[in-house]
């Protein structure tokens, strides 16, 4: 029996045993069914035991997944102590710890916030960036106070529910309409041409990886990217790199409104997609019973603005 242990795993197998279904906890953790499924492996072949039962209907506990499931929450819950017990330590109005989606808004206003309280004679600060499900997971462990994420606006129930059930509690912030970006000096703008998708389709598109999955899959499926060459496509997960590209080339990508690093660092503009029944919704998270410190509401309250 092997020992090795990670964290991360113990969270997705218990969103497994809550949501009853490896298709749905996928779903749910923004990751793949087959990843899923072998990570579920793996804990099996670590623990030595069969921990789940599969069925056309989903799948319930073993015995032996039971008492894993019972110690898995136990570390969970003392992993969630250990982080707020060191924020406890720290400063009220000093301690910044934020976890976010990647979106440039809010790293900008970490950074204008950090910034402005750069004086004080100590002070410690976190920001961590990742996926919605790890988003939610720094929050839920203690690792981050808040966690500023964003989903299609039709799933808010769901994602309330999912968010509930971690004892965490959900505010919203704005909702957000998704934009072309594209360098100022793109051919169809230097030309006055309509920005559209379909004016858009002979020019390569660029995928920032892991942000705008949903929306992507919406708008491939959808009328709107019908003309769209799906052989020129590149794929990145690098901010700067995506600004560098899109401001030297005539590719675009997918995003919201203008930034400011976006329009003075690189001269890259949005312009919102026509026709579309898509929009984000942006809000963040913290735990139940959480004081949030002066400093952590100054930035929500920055955020909020940014985004709107």
């Amino acid at each position: 029996m092997s020992h090795d242990l990670n964290i991360k795993h113990l969270e997705y197998f218990q969103k497994v045993v809550q949501l009853g279904s490896i298709n749905k906890a996928a779903q749910a953790l923004f990751i793949s069914q087959p990843y899923l499924g072998k990570i579920i492996h793996d804990l099996e072949d670590s623990y030595g035991y069969l921990l789940l039962n599969r069925g056309s209907q989903g799948v319930t506990l073993t015995p032996e997944g039971e008492e894993f499931s019972k110690w898995a929450s136990y570390i969970l819950e003392e992993v969630g102590s250990l982080w707020r017990g060191s924020e406890e330590r720290e400063d009220d109005y000093q301690h910044l710890a934020v976890s976010m989606t990647k979106f440039s808004h809010v790293m900008e206003s970490f950074i204008e916030v950090v910034m402005k309280h750069r004086d004080q004679k100590t002070f410690s600060h976190r920001l961590y960036e990742g996926s919605p499900d790890e988003v939610v997971e720094d929050v839920f462990t203690g690792r981050a106070t808040v966690g500023v994420f964003h989903f299609d606006r039709r799933r808010r129930r769901e994602v309330e529910n999912l968010l509930s059930a971690k004892h965490l509690v959900y505010r919203h912030l704005a909702y957000a309409e998704p934009h072309v970006v594209l360098s100022k000096n793109h051919p169809l703008v230097r030309g006055g041409q309509p920005i559209t998708l379909r004016s858009l389709s002979p020019y390569g598109v660029i995928h920032y990886l892991g942000q705008y999955d949903e929306l992507i899959s919406s708008l491939f499926g959808s009328e709107l990217f019908r003309e769209q060459d799906e052989s020129k496509v590149i794929y990145l997960s690098n901010r700067e790199s995506l600004l560098r590209l899109i401001s030297v080339s005539d590719f675009y990508s997918i995003g919201i409104h203008d930034f400011e690093l976006q329009d003075f660092g690189y001269q890259d503009i949005s312009i919102p997609i026509a026709d579309c029944d898509f929009s984000f919704e942006f809000g963040y998270v913290y735990a139940k019973g959480t004081r949030l410190s002066r400093i952590t509401q100054e930035c929500l309250k920055n955020i909020e603005k940014r985004l709107s």
